[in-house]
Protein backbone atom coordinates (compact mmCIF):
# COMPACT_ATOMS: atom_id res chain seq x y z
CA UNK A 1 0.00 0.00 0.00
CA UNK A 2 3.03 2.40 0.45
CA UNK A 3 2.88 2.99 -3.21
CA UNK A 4 -0.99 3.72 -3.28
CA UNK A 5 -0.14 6.31 0.26
CA UNK A 6 2.54 8.33 -1.93
CA UNK A 7 0.72 8.31 -4.96
CA UNK A 8 -1.97 10.29 -3.24
CA UNK A 9 -0.13 12.14 -0.86
CA UNK A 10 1.91 14.26 -3.90
CA UNK A 11 -1.60 14.47 -5.83
CA UNK A 12 -3.65 15.80 -2.83
CA UNK A 13 -0.72 18.21 -1.51
CA UNK A 14 -0.23 19.70 -4.78
CA UNK A 15 -3.84 19.59 -5.16
CA UNK A 16 -4.15 22.01 -1.79
CA UNK A 17 -1.64 24.28 -2.76
CA UNK A 18 -3.20 25.13 -5.97
CA UNK A 19 -6.81 25.27 -5.01
CA UNK A 20 -6.35 27.50 -1.86
CA UNK A 21 -2.97 29.45 -2.28
CA UNK A 22 -2.72 29.14 -6.17
CA UNK A 23 -2.79 32.82 -6.56
CA UNK A 24 0.08 33.70 -4.30
CA UNK A 25 2.03 30.93 -5.28
CA UNK A 26 0.95 31.06 -8.95
CA UNK A 27 4.65 30.24 -10.63
CA UNK A 28 5.50 26.96 -8.30
CA UNK A 29 1.65 26.11 -8.66
CA UNK A 30 1.58 26.30 -12.39
CA UNK A 31 4.94 24.37 -12.22
CA UNK A 32 3.64 21.46 -10.08
CA UNK A 33 0.22 21.69 -11.79
CA UNK A 34 1.90 21.43 -15.16
CA UNK A 35 4.53 18.46 -13.63
CA UNK A 36 1.24 16.70 -12.31
CA UNK A 37 -1.26 16.72 -15.56
CA UNK A 38 2.03 15.51 -17.55
CA UNK A 39 2.78 12.86 -15.38
CA UNK A 40 -0.65 11.61 -15.33
CA UNK A 41 -2.00 12.17 -18.76
CA UNK A 42 2.00 10.59 -20.09
CA UNK A 43 1.22 8.00 -17.58
CA UNK A 44 -1.60 6.44 -19.56
CA UNK A 45 0.21 6.79 -22.79
CA UNK A 46 3.96 5.02 -21.49
CA UNK A 47 4.86 2.46 -19.72
CA UNK A 48 5.69 4.73 -16.53
CA UNK A 49 9.71 4.75 -17.11
CA UNK A 50 12.68 7.11 -15.50
CA UNK A 51 12.59 8.52 -18.64
CA UNK A 52 9.12 9.50 -18.88
CA UNK A 53 8.97 11.23 -15.29
CA UNK A 54 12.27 13.25 -16.21
CA UNK A 55 10.42 14.84 -19.04
CA UNK A 56 7.45 15.41 -16.84
CA UNK A 57 9.94 17.08 -14.29
CA UNK A 58 11.65 19.36 -17.31
CA UNK A 59 8.19 20.31 -18.79
CA UNK A 60 7.31 21.17 -15.04
CA UNK A 61 10.30 23.51 -14.73
CA UNK A 62 9.66 24.60 -17.71
CA UNK A 63 6.55 26.24 -17.69
CA UNK A 64 7.69 27.69 -14.22
CA UNK A 65 10.20 29.52 -16.08
CA UNK A 66 8.10 30.71 -18.70
CA UNK A 67 5.05 31.55 -16.57
CA UNK A 68 7.75 34.06 -14.99
CA UNK A 69 8.82 35.69 -17.64
CA UNK A 70 5.61 35.46 -19.52
CA UNK A 71 2.71 35.86 -17.22
CA UNK A 72 0.00 35.99 -19.74
CA UNK A 73 1.29 32.85 -21.53
CA UNK A 74 1.25 31.32 -18.00
CA UNK A 75 -2.16 32.46 -17.23
CA UNK A 76 -3.44 30.74 -20.80
CA UNK A 77 -1.52 27.30 -19.78
CA UNK A 78 -3.51 27.69 -16.34
CA UNK A 79 -6.90 28.16 -18.25
CA UNK A 80 -5.63 25.40 -20.58
CA UNK A 81 -5.40 23.22 -17.75
CA UNK A 82 -8.32 23.58 -16.11
CA UNK A 83 -10.11 23.98 -19.60
CA UNK A 84 -8.44 20.34 -20.39
CA UNK A 85 -9.37 19.08 -16.89
CA UNK A 86 -13.04 20.21 -17.39
CA UNK A 87 -13.35 18.76 -20.64
CA UNK A 88 -12.24 15.12 -19.23
CA UNK A 89 -15.08 15.01 -16.46
CA UNK A 90 -17.70 16.61 -18.61
CA UNK A 91 -16.91 13.29 -21.61
CA UNK A 92 -16.90 11.11 -18.57
CA UNK A 93 -20.59 12.48 -18.44
CA UNK A 94 -21.81 12.21 -21.94
CA UNK A 95 -22.71 8.87 -23.63
CA UNK A 96 -19.45 6.38 -24.49
CA UNK A 97 -19.54 7.40 -27.87
CA UNK A 98 -18.26 10.64 -26.75
CA UNK A 99 -15.16 9.14 -25.08
CA UNK A 100 -13.60 8.70 -29.11
CA UNK A 101 -13.63 12.44 -29.39
CA UNK A 102 -11.58 12.91 -26.20
CA UNK A 103 -8.65 14.39 -26.80
CA UNK A 104 -10.67 17.06 -29.37
CA UNK A 105 -12.78 17.80 -26.64
CA UNK A 106 -10.20 18.64 -23.90
CA UNK A 107 -7.93 20.88 -26.53
CA UNK A 108 -11.12 22.74 -27.36
CA UNK A 109 -12.40 23.53 -23.84
CA UNK A 110 -8.44 24.31 -23.27
CA UNK A 111 -7.89 26.63 -25.74
CA UNK A 112 -11.26 28.03 -25.17
CA UNK A 113 -10.41 28.78 -20.96
CA UNK A 114 -6.99 29.26 -21.94
CA UNK A 115 -7.97 31.99 -24.00
CA UNK A 116 -10.70 34.03 -21.84
CA UNK A 117 -7.52 33.32 -18.78
CA UNK A 118 -5.49 35.70 -20.48
CA UNK A 119 -7.91 38.37 -20.96
CA UNK A 120 -9.03 37.87 -17.50
CA UNK A 121 -5.77 37.27 -15.86
CA UNK A 122 -6.21 37.55 -12.48
CA UNK A 123 -9.97 36.39 -12.06
CA UNK A 124 -8.52 33.45 -14.28
CA UNK A 125 -5.69 32.42 -11.71
CA UNK A 126 -7.81 32.50 -8.66
CA UNK A 127 -10.39 30.18 -10.26
CA UNK A 128 -8.25 28.33 -12.87
CA UNK A 129 -6.04 27.42 -9.79
CA UNK A 130 -8.75 26.46 -7.67
CA UNK A 131 -10.51 24.23 -10.11
CA UNK A 132 -6.90 22.50 -11.24
CA UNK A 133 -6.36 22.15 -7.76
CA UNK A 134 -9.21 20.82 -6.95
CA UNK A 135 -9.32 18.44 -10.05
CA UNK A 136 -6.66 16.41 -8.24
CA UNK A 137 -7.92 16.45 -4.60
CA UNK A 138 -11.30 15.40 -5.39
CA UNK A 139 -11.02 12.22 -7.45
CA UNK A 140 -7.79 10.80 -5.14
CA UNK A 141 -9.83 10.94 -2.26
CA UNK A 142 -13.25 10.06 -3.57
CA UNK A 143 -11.41 6.59 -4.90
CA UNK A 144 -9.61 6.22 -1.22
CA UNK A 145 -12.61 6.28 0.13
CA UNK A 146 -14.81 4.37 -2.12
CA UNK A 147 -12.26 2.23 -3.88
CA UNK A 148 -9.35 0.78 -1.66
CA UNK A 149 -9.03 -2.00 -2.99
CA UNK A 150 -9.13 -1.32 -6.75
CA UNK A 151 -5.96 1.14 -5.57
CA UNK A 152 -4.11 -1.33 -4.31
CA UNK A 153 -4.91 -3.75 -6.71
CA UNK A 154 -3.07 -1.40 -9.25
CA UNK A 155 0.03 -1.50 -6.95
CA UNK A 156 3.10 -3.25 -9.30
CA UNK A 157 5.37 -4.69 -6.14
CA UNK A 158 8.50 -3.36 -6.04
CA UNK A 159 7.84 -0.68 -9.01
CA UNK A 160 6.98 2.91 -7.64
CA UNK A 161 6.85 4.15 -11.08
CA UNK A 162 4.79 1.24 -12.69
CA UNK A 163 2.14 1.72 -9.65
CA UNK A 164 1.73 5.54 -10.14
CA UNK A 165 1.44 4.73 -13.95
CA UNK A 166 -1.15 2.34 -12.94
CA UNK A 167 -2.70 4.64 -9.90
CA UNK A 168 -2.99 7.23 -12.26
CA UNK A 169 -4.40 5.53 -15.71
CA UNK A 170 -7.02 3.94 -13.20
CA UNK A 171 -8.72 7.06 -10.98
CA UNK A 172 -8.11 8.86 -14.60
CA UNK A 173 -10.16 5.97 -16.10
CA UNK A 174 -12.35 3.38 -15.31
CA UNK A 175 -12.79 5.22 -11.17
CA UNK A 176 -13.61 8.69 -12.84
CA UNK A 177 -15.75 6.99 -15.61
CA UNK A 178 -18.33 4.96 -12.87
CA UNK A 179 -17.96 8.03 -10.27
CA UNK A 180 -18.24 10.72 -12.89
CA UNK A 181 -20.79 12.56 -11.23
CA UNK A 182 -20.10 12.81 -7.13
CA UNK A 183 -16.52 13.73 -9.04
CA UNK A 184 -17.58 16.54 -10.66
CA UNK A 185 -20.28 17.99 -7.94
CA UNK A 186 -17.25 17.71 -5.70
CA UNK A 187 -14.75 19.37 -7.85
CA UNK A 188 -16.76 22.19 -8.77
CA UNK A 189 -17.47 22.55 -4.84
CA UNK A 190 -14.06 22.42 -3.69
CA UNK A 191 -13.00 24.79 -6.85
CA UNK A 192 -15.86 27.57 -5.28
CA UNK A 193 -14.54 27.01 -1.75
CA UNK A 194 -11.01 27.71 -2.85
CA UNK A 195 -11.10 30.63 -5.01
CA UNK A 196 -13.27 32.45 -2.04
CA UNK A 197 -10.24 31.24 0.31
CA UNK A 198 -7.37 32.71 -2.53
CA UNK A 199 -10.23 36.13 -2.95
CA UNK A 200 -9.72 36.96 0.92
CA UNK A 201 -6.01 36.20 0.95
CA UNK A 202 -3.81 39.74 0.96
CA UNK A 203 -1.17 40.36 -1.47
Amino acid sequence: MEPVIVYLLVNVSVGVLACFFGRRLFYLALGALVFLGVLNVSATATDGSAASFAIAVALGVVAALLSKFAYRAGVFLVGFLTGAALGFLVTMLLPQEASDFLGVIMVVSGLLLGLAAARWSDLAVRLGTAWSGASFIVPNVLAALLAPAALGAAVVPGDMAASFDALSAYVGGEFAAAYGTPVLVGTIALAVIGSVVQARQKG
